[in-house]
């Protein structure tokens, strides 16, 4: 077979021409080899290392993140546990009229003349709600003493938000306590709001 007339000038053309015409025909072809087959795959090469190391980086601290479960796992036991060794101190809903009923007891047996007792209504916080009681009573420092010192010992959370003191200037004059205090529930997120029981 024979080849086109368009080859002639190269199959007649002396050795060293043909010699370095094939040559270059293979750097043609590499050149093209290279810019059309390689170079795509080396991008992609990198791309694939870029995105293993990020891999691995993750399975790094994933690893980590596991060898700590076991730890995580006994601080949220533990926690809980504390939680619910507060809660217990805490009233419940159910519990509010029985505190209400001690606190003005702890004011009468310590001798105070309790004018006004009155639970306000009670303010949302995060996991808590935190109910106000005001009370005004009259008496001696020594018998406010001593409602605070029961108020202490009592098996719920009760504290003193705010305390105002007048009169008693004179000795035997009684003293006039007006004072908030406050007592706290548990509760949980979305839970219905609390109100004062009397």
């Amino acid at each position: 077979m024979a080849l086109p007339a368009f080859f002639d000038p190269i199959v007649n053309a002396p050795k060293p021409q043909k010699i370095v015409l094939g040559v270059m025909g293979l750097a043609i072809i590499g050149a093209a080899a290279y810019f059309l087959l390689l170079s795509p795959l080396e991008t992609k090469v990198a791309q694939l290392r870029t995105q293993e190391a990020s891999l691995q980086r993750e399975l790094v601290q994933n690893r980590a993140i596991v060898a700590d479960l076991a730890r995580f796992r006994r601080e949220v036991v533990e926690l809980e546990a504390r939680i619910n060794a507060l809660k217990e101190r805490l009233p419940t809903e159910r519990e509010m009229p029985t505190l209400y009923r001690t606190l003005s007891d702890a004011g009468t047996q310590a001798g105070l003349g309790v004018s006004l007792f009155q639970p306000r209504e009670a303010q949302i916080k995060d996991y808590y709600a935190e109910i106000p009681i005001v009370i005004n009573a009259e008496g001696s420092y020594h018998r406010i003493g001593e409602f605070f010192e029961r108020v202490a010992k009592l098996a719920r959370v009760v504290t003193v938000k705010d305390m105002k003191l007048s009169g008693g200037g004179r000795p035997g004059n009684p003293v006039r306590a007006e004072l908030t205090l406050a007592t706290y529930q548990y509760r949980p997120v979305g839970s219905p709001k609390p109100g004062p029981k009397r």
